[in-house]
């Protein structure tokens, strides 16, 4: 990952041109950021800008203006990322319980669901636990079983917080990818030992979170235990590569420093950085001052598709990706993810897919669970599982765990199209986005088959051409088209994506897709060299294509296959 701020991809204003060297760019970023740390500073210590009770007020009036009745906006995400053996699961352990650690793994293993993961310390799949606050005061849960505790939160708590417990080894990279882009966090926590430093998969998380426009705080963890040269060369370490990503670390010591860093991590630029210790309870009230005040952004569970540049085609009005898969007994099939779009209700008709042909299955929905309690109802921004049945009693068969892979989701029919047609929505093979290469040693040119990350798509992509340009290099940007290499996925035009090969990474807007209907793409047949090579000729050999481990992006391997992550 190049240390050129300028390399840092912003979606909202991905455009394709000339930009300034990225010398000058990163130094006038650092200017900016440091007048904005410094006017936070000053505006929080003159006293005719006190922080008064009516402009709270007035801020959560302007926030709730924001937010529609059809949007989630009690409930804040914030996905935990970091080195492994940083303490991101005993610091979880340590805010859900109210309870420090033992410095021998107590709090952890609350967190930490399978027995190898509490054997060995470390964190296998995705995690999830939740806060909840009564107004400024945290709900403390007294049961220890799972269920009792989410139903006291969530009936205590008038605002409750999503904690995403990720992994840190880097041979679970791509399960920590898929709950940054899968999951739907509103924050990302960085936590870095202290005694540890600054390690390999710090960087690479923080070059992804920054890719991805997540804003950050960051828990400097074990304090107690490390030396102060060695806390302090972690400290400078960790300043400067946040600043060559374009942001300001910001550390909070006081109270008054926590209501500062919450109104400054909304605008991306600012860092807050805290000291925590589990063991002796440093630093931890500030951090749980700080997360009892952060809320949600509104924008992504909004639908608002303004974007001239991207072609809104084919828009579903209900949009729920998969997650997990469970298959419960006396129940059936249940499918857990979030809501992105739109309302689901019990006995809603509702389509699944695509399958590996590209198409979809009619299902009825029997029941909704959201935080392990029954609903009838759930909107844009909540999480929940739902029990679903086909509608069609000749499909039933076909509705097994075995039979889902990733990237499935859940849609309503397609309602502006012509009469006689089949309202089942389609898949798609091909797209067309806005890139920009993130890193790469070399070029990159058609051929190229990265693995796309892209909400819970993860798949092999081809690049089949680029516009206006033989190759890229890092930190160029450019109008690609890829196709999938093995399935049709289902993208909604305006998503952004990570692309990545090795210690290659890109990160993309989708501009235009292709529906891919009855094993021909739509940009296939209209482009002669497309259709020449064979890759969109449906579902035959492309379609069966051998995969070393078996069939790729099967809901049976990876993050949530069969377990899910526990969100609904």
């Amino acid at each position: 990952m190049t240390e050129n701020t300028d390399n840092v991809f912003k979606f909202a204003n991905l455009k394709i041109g000339d930009h300034e060297p990225s010398a000058l760019a990163s130094e006038k970023t650092e200017n900016a950021i440091c007048k904005d740390a410094t006017a936070i500073d000053e505006e929080r210590n003159s006293p005719d800008q006190e922080h008064t009770e009516a402009e709270e007020d007035e801020d959560d009036s302007l926030y709730k203006h924001l937010t529609t009745e059809d949007f989630e906006s009690n409930d804040t995400r914030v996905a935990m990322i970091g080195n492994v053996d940083s303490g991101k699961s005993t610091l979880i352990g340590v805010m859900t319980n109210g309870s420090l650690d033992d410095g021998r793994g107590a709090a952890r293993s609350v967190v930490l669901r399978h027995r190898h993961e509490q054997e060995n310390g470390r964190t296998s799949a995705v995690t999830v636990e939740i806060m909840g606050y009564k107004g400024d005061s945290q709900v403390i849960p007294i049961s220890r079983n799972h269920t009792q505790r989410w139903q006291e939160v969530t009936e205590k708590s008038d605002h409750t917080l999503t904690l995403i417990d990720l992994c840190g080894h880097e041979k679970y990279l791509k399960t920590t990818l898929f709950g940054l882009t899968g999951l739907m966090p509103d924050y990302a926590l960085l936590v870095v030992g202290s005694n540890m430093g600054v390690q390999l998969m710090t960087r690479e998380h923080i070059s992804i979170a920054c890719a991805l426009n997540l804003p950050m705080f960051v828990a400097i963890t074990k304090i107690d235990i490390c030396p102060s040269e060695v806390l302090q060369h972690t400290r400078k370490t960790l300043a400067k590569l946040l600043r060559s990503n374009g942001k300001m670390p910001y550390p909070v010591k006081d109270m008054s420093a926590v209501h500062a860093a919450v109104d400054s991590i909304t605008s991306n630029r600012i860092t807050p950085v805290f000291g925590i210790s589990s063991v002796t309870g440093l630093g931890v009230d500030l951090l749980r001052a700080f997360l009892s005040k952060l809320k949600r952004c509104p924008s992504r569970y909004l639908g608002v598709d303004s974007d001239p540049e991207v072609c809104y085609e084919r828009m579903p009005t209900v949009h729920f990706p998969i997650d997990g898969v469970y298959e419960v007994r006396g129940v059936g099939i249940v499918i857990g993810g979030t809501v992105l779009r739109g309302r689901i209700s019990v006995n809603n008709t509702l389509y699944l897919g695509p399958d590996r042909c590209g198409g979809f299955v009619a299902i009825t929905v029997r029941s909704i669970e959201c935080r392990r309690q029954p609903m009838s109802e759930v909107k844009a921004g909540q999480s929940a599982t739902l029990s679903i049945r086909t509608v069609s009693r000749k499909n039933a068969s076909i509705l097994r765990r075995s039979w889902f892979r990733k990237g499935m989701v859940v849609l309503d029919g397609l309602r502006d199209g012509p009469k006689g047609v089949d309202p089942a929505p389609h898949g798609v093979r091909d797209f067309e986005a806005n890139v920009v290469i993130l890193h790469h040693s070399t070029t990159i040119s058609c051929g190229y088959q990265p693995v796309v990350h892209c909400g819970v798509v993860r798949q092999a992509a081809e690049m089949v051409s680029i516009s206006g340009r033989e190759s890229l290099r890092t930190g160029e940007r450019a109008m690609v088209r890829f196709r999938f290499v093995y399935f049709a996925d289902y993208i909604l035009p305006g998503s952004t994506f990570l692309f990545r090969e090795g210690r290659a990474k890109g990160i993309g807007k989708i501009i235009r897709t292709y529906p891919y209907i009855s094993g021909i793409s739509s940009f296939s047949a209209s482009t002669p060299t497309a259709s020449a090579s064979g890759a969109g000729a449906g579902a035959g050999a492309s379609m069966m294509t051998p995969h070393r481990g078996g069939l790729p992006g099967s809901m049976s391997s990876g993050a949530g296959g069969g377990t899910g992550t526990g969100l609904g």
